[in-house]
């Protein structure tokens, strides 16, 4: 049962983590230029919680305490893997640390751009270099828009293959046992009012 419950949160957080992303995007993609300066403002945060889903989404299942986390980590450097950027690890270090930059070092993502028309095409940052500065990873696109394309026609192949391989769209709860374990989570609560739990 405590399987079933952790690959159903799993679940819902790579739900939520694929709505942050995708909702990220589209508001990234429809600025245009002229860019006020909270326009400005706004292409920076876009891009930047684009980054910061799509890592949390994958970093979910590379967690040690997930049992298929290995697979996981295999299919997913052997996915992002393209032309003239072979290597799916330093490919994958990149966008961990491009997210590192952005969310630990207050990097702006969209420091430097090209318009192409009113497009901002913005230039992805390279190197980006580990929290010590020992190791430094190129980007495997000139524009960011360059990387994100690679990036989506891979991602979403990667957790459907390993949902597939693992069925773990099968382990998910019912929805009796769902509302069983909310029941019980309503009456154990120290913070929900009594005239809350004497309704279930």
């Amino acid at each position: 049962m405590e399987d079933i419950i952790r690959t159903s949160e799993m679940l819902s957080a790579i739900k939520w983590y694929f709505e942050l992303k995708n909702l990220s995007l589209r508001n990234a993609l429809a600025l245009r230029c002229p860019l006020s300066v909270d326009k400005q403002k706004d292409l920076r945060q876009y891009y930047s919680q684009y980054f910061a889903g799509l890592l949390s989404a994958t970093e979910l299942f590379l967690e040690k305490e997930y049992s298929n986390n290995i697979q996981f980590r295999d299919l997913l450097y052997e996915k992002l893997s393209f032309q003239n950027f072979s290597d799916g690890e330093k490919n994958y270090s990149y966008l961990r640390e491009l997210r590192n930059s952005i969310i630990h070092r207050g990097l702006d993502i969209s420091s430097a751009a090209h318009i192409n028309k009113d497009f901002p095409l913005i230039i992805s940052p390279t190197p980006v270099t580990s929290r010590d500065g020992n190791k430094s990873y190129i980007a495997f696109g000139y524009y960011l828009i360059e990387i994100i394309e690679k990036c989506e026609g891979v991602i979403r192949d990667v957790f459907l293959e390993h949902f597939e391989e693992f069925s773990l769209l099968d382990k998910r709860l019912t929805q009796e046992k769902s509302i069983e374990l909310n029941k019980k989570f309503i009456s154990n609560s120290r913070t929900m009012p009594d005239w809350v739990k004497n309704q279930h």
